[in-house]
């Protein structure tokens, strides 16, 4: 079989069972993989089988906007996906290959995030910010060598924030946030600090 990106990235853990019955089926396969090829120690399984049962959708530029409507979203100008919680799809926009990927990875890692830590993160719009800075981190490295993937072409101040707060706390405590809501006082005390500071530059 010649190299391809489907087969290198199903060279380590063949499909799943469920059948292939569209195109979109693949980037979400690849989306998935890479998700738990990184993470998988820390998700639960129930919460992996939630996504896999109701899957994000891929839509067309005016069917990405109708849905987006539909959730109070007026304008979808910059926005690649968007999520509202575990157990409801997300919505990516149909892009390049690569793009389609990572946005289906940072998305779900919304999915995927505890619910305490979302409810925390979002509470006020500079920890939102410093939220989505901590997911397309998250996303960075579950994306790491994807073909067509070019990282830091999105919330590159909100990543600066991601990464002053692992320079404080380190990256596995920031994934047992993120994951399990497993908080440690200097994990609380970076957050309540650099949600609220400007970025290292």
């Amino acid at each position: 079989m010649p190299s391809t990106e489907l087969n290198s990235e199903t060279s380590e853990k063949p499909f799943s069972s469920r059948k292939l019955e569209s195109l979109d089926d693949i980037p979400r396969e690849i989306a998935d993989h890479r998700i738990h090829a990184e993470f998988g120690d820390l998700i639960a399984s129930e919460k992996s089988e939630i996504v896999r049962e109701k899957p994000d959708v891929l839509e067309k530029p005016d069917e990405f906007a109708e849905s987006a409507k539909k959730i109070g979203l007026q304008n979808t100008e910059g926005i690649l996906g968007y999520s509202t919680k575990l157990e409801e799809p997300a919505h990516i926009l149909k892009v390049d290959v690569g793009t389609e990927i990572a946005t289906l990875i940072h998305e779900d890692l919304h999915r995927f995030t505890h619910p305490e830590t979302m409810r925390e993160m979002t509470s006020t719009e500079s920890r939102g910010r410093l939220y989505e800075g901590i997911t397309e981190h998250l996303t960075e490295k579950a994306s790491a060598g994807l073909h067509g993937f070019r990282p830091g072409e999105v919330y590159q101040d909100e990543v600066r924030h991601a990464e002053d707060v692992i320079g404080e706390i380190g990256e596995q405590s920031l994934r047992d946030y993120f994951f399990k809501h497993e908080i440690s006082d200097e994990m609380q005390k970076a957050i309540e600090r650099l949600s609220g500071m400007e970025p290292k530059k």
